[in-house]
């Protein structure tokens, strides 16, 4: 037991000595010959050499590089050293403070690289600030070195200035560098966050210069890309007859190529000069017409373009954040439209919201469109996943993965509309179908609607031709039956004998009469149907027409009591009419107003002659007609009461006949009834109808 615990004993001690030495040989171990080993294995493996440790920085101080001879940590007073790891943002990425993310700094980092027989170069990428690039390394004879990498702008002279490129190109390390003092110099002035936002690496020359063509290379393409798509959409749309759909995905792919452009430094390859603050601007215009762009594309694709409140909404806010990025974003100071980044996110939100309620709809209830809505929700959920792995920084953030993401993005919608344009196209074959085969029934239904309207019009034709022969052969045995009667009535040549035939006779001559009427109106309304009916026209006097009709009427009107008058001015113009018609209007309207009177009524006729024509009017004081009732009153054959208990004889036809006869003289036809007071029918004739006035007449139509 005892010599195996001695060599138990001997154990501990060589590795507690060990120990020792380990971590002796740390504690002493350079720094610079660490970062060397580590650069020469990064570079050994063709990886670049990542800069984000071990770097010194002094906050609001532009420190002179000639006072980091001996070290980055300098001890004097003024100066606050601090040690820290990029990237190094100055600003946070929420602040309403117009500042965040001013001032200057100096940043320090003492570097030893290996001898490799490549030229090596840096890369800083963007500082967004005005920045001077310098190295401080000793010469051949010990004395200090300071040499100019690369600036874009004295930060000593920036103070409310603006930086025009804050992206630092490669920049090739002379070959003799290897061990040296990385000095930066940096002033912010711009609303942006500042300082080192990305971290500078060191690799070979001919890997970084062709890793950062690429880079330039890759939004160029992606640019030219998306405004093909653009110009290809519209022209198909042109020619499709669908510019509407094809239009909205044309502004998408215009607009995202515009943001393409503006995030990526492609601007200053082609403006050198452009202002830095004036891109923000303009990045973040591209960004306020993205939002709306894909919003309207999603609204054309799972709503066919109906809009409603929340549509106005979105786009009237985007277009105020548009005029204000283009117009009111330069007036204020350099950077101040980063303050609409928060807002704008909210409005993100609701697009967000909205797009994904369209696409759950969509794939609830619309089975035609679930492979669209399947495709842009893919697309949706890859952009935004590839948006939380970057923030999150599990996977890095650059340039060509953003723009792989974004193709990637725009192919799926383009697949998306495709399938879209089809599912329309399609239904648009199958409606055009559908409308052809309609159109064909309308028009075989047309042509056998045809066929029975020249049926119709024929059996209308021979109808009227048979009511007018028929009326003129019942006329004339009506006559003579007229006639007889009223020879026997009369008992012209003596008496009848019994009293019975006095009476049966007066029965004949009412009946003949009566049906003499019936014919009479059947003829006169078939002469007007069959169009072989003609004016006489002469001078009338209507004052003693109707005169002369109301002595006629007078029997009838004395057997109803009923009391008829004429209300007529004196010295009226003759008018020019056909005096047999003229008198059947009145008649007709004479002989209504008698029928369809109360007892104990009156029945006026008003004769005038006014500016707009020859004004005839028949009031009476009867049942009325309500005026729903009247169309069904102006009716061919129209009567009101029930035809099993008519109370009123007749067929109907007297105002019919009125109408027709008033249009024949190019007159107008009006009629004003109120059940319970009565009925007034006014037929006006033209005042081209009425004549100049005779001797003694000082009244014509056109002086009213």
């Amino acid at each position: 037991m005892g010599p195996r615990q001695g060599n138990w004993r001997r154990w501990v001690v060589m590795a507690a000595l060990l120990a020792v030495a380990v971590v002796a040989s740390a504690l002493g171990a350079n720094p610079a010959a660490a970062l060397q080993d580590r650069a020469a294995r990064a570079l050994a493996g063709g990886e670049n050499f990542s800069l984000a440790d071990g770097w010194t920085v002094y906050r609001g101080q532009l420190v002179a590089e000639t006072r980091f001879a001996t070290g980055c940590s300098l001890d004097l007073p003024g100066l606050t050293p601090e040690r820290i790891s990029l990237p190094d943002v100055w600003g946070p990425a929420l602040t309403t403070d117009v500042s965040t993310g001013h001032g200057v700094a100096t940043y320090c980092l003492d570097l030893s690289l290996p001898q490799t027989v490549q030229f090596l170069a840096l890369a800083m990428d963007t500082t967004r600030s005005v920045y001077a690039i310098r190295t401080i390394s000793k010469g051949r004879f010990g004395e200090m070195k300071v040499r100019l990498l690369h600036q874009n702008g004295d930060p000593a002279r920036a103070e409310q200035l603006v930086a025009v490129n804050p992206t630092a190109p490669v920049i090739a390390l002379p070959h003799d560098l290897r061990e040296f003092r990385l000095v930066l110099h940096l002033a912010n002035y711009v609303h942006k966050q500042g300082g080192v936002v990305d971290v500078p690496e060191i690799g070979f020359l001919q890997k970084m210069d062709s890793m950062q063509r690429r880079a330039s290379a890759f939004p160029t393409a992606l640019t030219l890309v998306l405004l093909i798509v653009a110009v290809a959409a519209i022209a198909v749309g042109r020619s499709a007859g669908n510019s509407r759909g094809h239009f909205i995905f044309a502004a998408l792919c215009a607009a995202s190529a515009l943001r393409v452009f503006l995030v990526s430094n492609l601007v200053w390859d082609y403006l050198p000069s452009f202002p830095l603050a004036r891109k923000y601007d303009l990045e973040y215009f591209s960004l306020f017409l993205v939002a709306p762009a894909y919003y309207a594309f999603t609204c054309y694709l799972f709503r066919d373009g109906k809009v409603i409140w929340l549509d106005k909404f979105i786009y009237a806010v985007s277009a105020a954040f548009c005029l204000f990025a283009l117009f009111g974003a330069p007036l204020f100071a350099p950077g101040t439209i980063t303050l609409l980044r928060e807002p704008f996110q909210a409005l993100w939100a609701v697009i967000i919201l909205a797009v994904g309620g369209m696409i759950l709809r969509t794939l609830l209830t619309e089975r035609e469109a679930r492979k669209d809505a399947l495709i842009v929700l893919l697309a949706a959920t890859v952009y935004f996943v590839y948006e939380i792995l970057t923030s999150m920084k599990i996977v890095g953030s650059s340039m060509e993965l953003s723009n792989l993401d974004i193709l990637f993005v725009t192919a799926l919608h383009i697949r998306a509309f495709v399938l879209k344009f089809r599912r329309v196209e399609g239904e648009r074959d199958v409606l055009h179908q559908n409308l052809v085969e309609t159109n064909e029934a309308l028009e075989a239904r047309a042509a056998e609607l045809s066929h029975a309207l020249g049926l119709a019009e024929q059996a209308s034709r021979a109808k009227s031709e048979f009511l007018a022969t028929m009326s003129h052969e019942l006329r004339t045995p009506l006559n003579a039956i007229i006639g007889f009667s009223e020879t026997m009535k009369l008992e012209m040549f003596g008496p009848l004998g019994h009293g019975k035939y006095a009476d049966y006779a007066k029965d004949i001559n009412q009946s003949g009469t009566h049906l003499l009427d019936l014919v009479s109106d059947i003829l006169d309304i078939s002469r007007v149907e069959s169009g072989t009916d003609t004016l006489n026209e002469e001078k009338v006097r209507v004052e003693a027409l109707a005169r002369q009709v109301l002595d006629v009427l007078r029997l009838k009107a004395d057997g109803a009591s009923v009391v008829c008058r004429l209300e007529a001015p004196a010295a009226l113009p003759p008018v020019r009419a056909d005096e047999r018609k003229l008198r059947q209007i009145v008649t007709n309207l004479v002989g209504n107003a008698i029928k369809f009177n109360k007892p104990g009524g009156t029945v006026t006729v008003s004769l005038d002659a006014t500016p707009e024509g020859y004004r005839i009017a028949v009031a009476d004081t009867g049942i009325g007609i309500a005026e729903k009732d009247i169309p069904k009153a102006l009716a061919r054959f129209g009567q009101l009461e029930n035809q099993l208990n008519r109370k009123y004889e007749g067929l109907g036809l007297g105002l019919a006949i009125v109408q027709a006869l008033t249009a024949q003289h190019d007159g107008r036809f009006e009629i004003d009834s109120e059940p319970g007071r009565g009925t007034t029918v006014t037929v006006t004739l033209p005042p081209e109808r009425c004549l100049a006035p005779g001797p003694g007449e000082d009244l014509a139509c056109a002086a009213g």
